[in-house]
């Protein structure tokens, strides 16, 4: 247990101390519940979001360190954007970042955000169902969208004068790249988007377009006068990664 500890400790060290501190990261701090499903899927959605969705733009802040008195997690989460992911209504989270080191910015709980339709979800991360997959997918999607949000009123308080430099906090995010009206542009999380929709069982065909459509905008501005090139594009795009063209 003690071995364990340790580990768990100079991850955390290794993560909060990042070699370039002018790179803006948001601090996510999801619940430590175990007695429900919704703090099983605050866990694995706020994993996603780090790994896959917004790496390198957020890292993990344990609670339970938190709480207990770790001085890195308290004074990160004082220095920079954070946002609490609670399982219920009761907000542990959201409350223990506040009581120690000042109000989040943002405070979502997840039984809120699937509008109380978890009761086939499991609580154990092992015994996933499609159920459990799509609740995970909406709650990690719901925190990258702030964390975009974050990111963006810093970028523009902070990055307001023009320079040859692009700044760290406003890099695309690595994802699949698309042809607008003669333009190559990327899209963060393509692929991943594709891998949703498609186990969801989106058809690969036109009639895709909108779905498609709406769900790229939670990572990509869509100027109305390019939905349409868009829309074509993501179509042939899916049909691509389908195995259709």
């Amino acid at each position: 247990m003690k071995q364990r500890a340790r580990s768990a400790a100079k991850r955390r060290e290794a993560t909060l101390k990042m070699p370039n501190e002018e790179t803006l990261k948001v601090g996510v701090i999801s619940c430590s519940g175990e007695e429900i499903a919704e703090g099983t899927i605050s866990r694995l959605a706020t994993r996603r979001v780090l790994e896959l969705l917004r790496p390198g733009q957020a890292v993990t802040i344990c609670l339970p360190l938190f709480l207990s008195g770790g001085q890195e997690e308290r004074d990160f989460a004082r220095r920079h954007p954070t946002i609490a992911v609670d399982g219920c209504s009761k907000r542990c989270a959201k409350r223990g970042t506040e009581m120690h080191s000042g109000p989040v910015n943002v405070s979502l709980v997840v039984s809120e955000i699937l509008n109380g339709k978890c009761g086939g979800c499991s609580r154990s991360a092992k015994s996933q169902s499609e159920v459990d997959k799509e609740a995970i997918w909406r709650v990690s999607e719901r925190i990258a969208a702030e964390i975009d949000a974050l990111l963006a009123q810093n970028s523009q308080a902070e990055c307001g004068e023009e320079s040859d430099a692009a700044c760290a906090c406003t890099r695309p995010v690595p994802g699949g790249s698309l042809e607008i009206d003669g333009r190559t542009v990327t899209v963060a999380g393509l692929p991943l988007i594709f891998e949703h929709l498609a186990e969801s069982g989106l058809a690969a065909d036109d009639s895709s377009a909108d779905r498609l459509l709406e769900t790229v905008r939670i990572y990509h501005p869509i100027e109305p006068g390019e939905e349409q090139a868009y829309k074509s594009s993501l179509v042939e795009a899916y049909k691509h990664y389908r195995g259709q063209t």
